[in-house]
């Protein structure tokens, strides 16, 4: 976030200045706090999650419409509900936790204070890393779900399935990767790096990815789905927020259609098949047949290396978690 010196609020007005309407307000604080365009995915999830908190404000008795009327209190009892709907199997804990966190950083962005701050994993429960179901993203589903997605005309949108699942790139990797650059890399190399769009900026020369079957056709569809000009999915016009609104958003319902749950279960999937393939054992979220420690951790490395992430550990919420000992072939209880 931006620094809070060169912005000033009224607490004289209506939401502290920021607006007549406290969805604007919550909008336009968090635009100041992490400045003008930048970061508009970050700004879009936590108002999209703000939006929770400020229905909730709405239903209570008296409702609170007005931000500078929102207390400490307000959101203790907002974390209690959450909580609540964690204990009852309503709602995920992490989700509940992301809403809570949400409520911190919005309100901060507000009152350029942390006076309203919360310990989402105090209030809701912590949540695992760990994942423990199946993302059941087989490359039928995601054909049948690039095929809804030609049929509604967003074809960018079905050359962004394809990627992601193909080659186990992030959103924004998959939405900025130079298709021209890994075409030559692939007619050279027969493999490709992943640089655009990376977390952080983080680029790494270990992060290869094998060119395949699927990687090629997934690389040629893209190819055929930009303008001659354009280098990457996002149109030469466009901005990666119009890209993510116009292309990204509607092929969410599509993948839940054919029972994908989200994008990001399309690159777990293709990390289980990296495991898999350097481990030669089965994923642990499979739970069962033989299991080798030191074959585990060969296959960690390359999701880590596949996944451009510096920590073998972060494979656990693709994979699941590891078992403690060798298991010479029996199921897993």
């Amino acid at each position: 976030m931006s620094k809070n010196k060169r912005i000033k609020r009224s607490p004289n007005k209506r939401n502290l200045g920021l607006g007549r309407n406290a969805k604007y307000a919550a909008k336009n604080a968090l635009a100041q706090a992490y400045g003008g365009d930048a970061h508009y995915s970050t700004r879009f999830t936590h108002h999209s999650r703000f939006l929770s908190f400020l229905d909730w404000l709405s239903n209570i008795d008296p409702p609170i419409t007005d931000l500078r009327s929102i207390t400490l209190e307000h959101a203790m009892k907002y974390g209690e509900g959450l909580a609540t709907a964690v204990q009852c199997d309503e709602m995920e804990v992490s989700y509940a936790q992301n809403l809570l966190s949400t409520v911190n950083v919005v309100m901060r962005a507000v009152r350029l204070d942390r006076e309203i701050s919360l310990s989402p994993s105090q209030v809701v429960g912590k949540r695992s890393y760990i994942r423990e179901t199946l993302p059941d993203a087989s490359w039928d589903k995601i054909y049948q779900a690039v095929e809804l997605a030609e049929q509604q005309g967003n074809i960018r949108g079905a050359a962004f399935i394809l990627m992601t699942r193909a080659f186990g790139m992030r959103a924004r990797e998959a939405a900025l990767a130079d298709l021209s650059r890994l075409k030559k890399e692939l007619d050279l190399n027969g493999s490709v790096h992943v640089l655009e769009g990376t977390k952080g900026g983080f680029k790494s020369e270990d992060r290869i990815i094998q060119i395949e079957a699927e990687q090629r056709r997934a690389l040629e569809y893209a190819i055929n789905a930009v303008s001659e000009s354009g280098t990457c999915l996002i149109d030469t016009n466009d901005s990666y927020k119009e890209f993510l609104n116009r292309c990204i958003n509607p092929v969410r319902p599509l993948l839940k259609a054919v029972g994908i749950r989200c994008p990001h279960d399309l690159r777990a999937e293709m990390f289980i098949e990296v495991y898999e393939r350097e481990s030669g054992q089965q994923a642990p979220l499979k739970q069962c047949g033989a299991f080798d420690r030191d074959a585990d951790l060969l296959g960690r490395k390359a999701v880590g290396r596949h996944g451009g992430h510096k920590r073998p550990t972060v494979s656990t919420s693709y994979i699941g978690k590891r078992h403690r000992t060798n298991r010479e072939g029996e199921e897993t209880r």
